[in-house]
């Protein structure tokens, strides 16, 4: 080695040859080494890759569309006369039970959607708690829903969560809880209830498919 981190090894034939030991100590440029041709399996598994990455924006995207449609019908729900039944029943059960999801939401203080589902006009600086006193005492049902929903339509909003049992990300179109299923399957009843009038849409449908009760059919 010379005094430059010069080295030299002898080839098949005998004869020096020189490389450097230490190309960045002494400050000599490294030739960059041209890249690994890419193999029928690389392409295939890249692809694989961008496919995934547009199916989960896909179903990123239609989630959040979905959300429309659905606080549409729950406007509805909260506006008519008489609240359907079982979501009265739905309601109170929350309310009583107090999930972790629910107290939450309701440290936020912000009830913005449940002014709305109440009759807020857009834009107009109304509160929650002004519309609801104006309503009449039949209409506590509604009321109650209301403030439930939001809390609901709160926690399903981001598609994206968490998968703590498995400690990596996880998607609600692909995993919901059961908790997030109820609710969504309670929507779809009153849909139906009511003429149709409202149903889930294809990605929350496939997010709850797993969770539905079994027929005897299917069982």
């Amino acid at each position: 080695m010379d005094s430059r981190g010069h080295c030299a090894k002898l080839d098949e034939e005998n004869q020096p040859v020189w490389y450097c030991s230490d190309p960045a100590e002494n400050g000599h440029k490294v030739r960059k080494q041209p890249k690994k041709a890419r193999t029928a399996q690389d392409e295939e598994q890249a692809a694989e890759k961008a496919a995934e990455r547009a199916r989960v924006a896909a179903c990123n995207r239609a989630w959040k569309a979905a959300a429309g449609p659905r606080q549409q019908f729950v406007e509805r729900l909260v506006r008519s006369k008489s609240l359907p039944e079982d979501a009265r029943l739905f309601a109170q059960r929350v309310l009583m039970e107090l999930p972790e999801f629910y107290g939450k939401w309701a440290s936020k203080r912000d009830t913005t959607d449940v002014a709305r589902y109440l009759g807020a006009k857009e834009g107009a600086d109304t509160k929650a708690s002004e519309l609801a006193a104006a309503l009449p005492k039949a209409r506590l049902a509604n009321i109650l829903f209301a403030q439930v929903a939001a809390a609901y339509e709160a926690d399903i909003r981001d598609p994206k969560t968490y998968d703590m049992a498995r400690y990596r990300p996880a998607y609600l179109w692909e995993a919901p809880s059961p908790r997030q299923t109820a609710y969504l399957l309670l929507l779809e009843a009153l849909g139906q209830a009511d003429n149709g009038s409202y149903a889930l849409s294809e990605v929350e449908n496939q997010a709850v498919t797993q969770h539905r009760p079994q027929t005897p059919d299917a069982a």
